[in-house]
């Protein structure tokens, strides 16, 4: 006859061991510091790789900014808007007539723009510093206003100026309407990724510019009050190696973008325009070009060189 016997009973309590169990787990799934930021899963020494036509930007272009080469290009020469991208020009042309960031500035009532501004407030005097770190920072539409009108005289005027350094510089697919790439009647403001990398370029030259486009945050105080300049590109500190960069949006435009990355040494420059999600493909398209061994004997890039055009 078979007596039954007590099953053992564990000491601990049930609810001791579901915390234990908790625990457990947790070490185990654990992968890191915790964080609600901005975060890509392909990051990493050994990130997921995506090939780079699955981008959705209508046209990108990306280049070695040491040699030039090609790295990829998709409609390069297409005409499109480059939202705020166009505050590259302005941000050149002023830097070039000016010599620098030195001095101030009367703002205007003409000077004052919407959405994105500082807001100025006519008649105050902001210094040429704080405004290039509202224009390249916070995107703010007054600041290019204000800086274009204050070295040409007026609106109109600077935008001459835009259209005709566009020209010397090589730039035939671009036409500028104003300083800030805000809504403009169709056909009269545009560029190419080809004709905005050589703005880039040239604009990435003046170590002052480089700093601003990588500047996070930055205080400003004007006549309006105290501002805190937020970047609006996200990657900015998430991307390993994102450096200068700028941002455009409009509704019109969809996202674009011109940005420069730099690992290991190698910095790769890329222009995007017409993109549904410029953070979801400049993370496939560097990713994947940063995967690559440098090539030899690829298509070059012309690089832009000191000459009688540059001030």
């Amino acid at each position: 006859m078979l007596i039954p016997v007590p099953r053992p009973t564990l000491k601990a309590k049930p609810n001791l061991l579901l915390f234990a169990l908790t625990i457990w787990l947790g070490l185990f799934c654990w992968t890191g510091t915790a964080s609600a930021q901005f975060h890509f899963r392909d990051y990493g020494n050994k990130p997921k790789l995506t090939p780079p036509d699955a981008i959705k930007a209508e046209a990108a272009l990306m280049i070695d900014a040491k040699t030039g080469e090609v790295l990829y290009a998709r409609n390069a020469d297409e005409h499109l808007l480059p939202a705020s991208t166009t505050k590259l020009m302005t941000a050149l042309v002023v830097r070039e007539r000016l010599g620098g960031l030195k001095g101030s500035v009367v703002v205007d009532g003409d000077d004052r723009a919407e959405p994105s501004n500082i807001p100025v407030v006519p008649g105050e005097t902001i210094s040429v510093d704080t405004l290039f770190h509202a224009l390249l920072i916070e995107s703010a539409n007054d600041s290019a206003r204000t800086l274009g009108r204050s070295v040409a005289g007026s609106t109109p005027a600077f935008i001459q100026m835009m259209n005709a350094r566009a020209l010397a510089l090589g730039c035939f697919d671009t036409h500028f309407n104003n300083p800030n790439g805000l809504p403009a009647p169709t056909g009269t403001h545009y560029t190419s990724c080809h004709d905005l990398m050589i703005i880039f370029q040239h604009v990435l030259k003046y170590p002052e510019l480089r700093k601003i486009m990588s500047t996070k945050e930055y205080t400003i105080r004007t006549q309006s009050g105290v501002h805190n300049l937020r970047n609006h590109n996200k990657l900015l500190g998430y991307y390993p190696g994102m450096g200068p960069a700028k941002t455009g949006w409009t509704v019109a435009s969809r996202h674009t973008y011109a940005c420069s990355v730099t690992q290991n040494g190698r910095e790769i420059l890329l222009t995007m325009l017409n993109s549904p999600n410029k953070w979801a493909d400049t993370q496939i398209l560097y990713n994947w070009a940063f995967s690559q061994s440098s090539a030899t004997g690829g298509a070059g890039f012309n690089k832009p060189t000191p000459s009688e055009d540059d001030h």
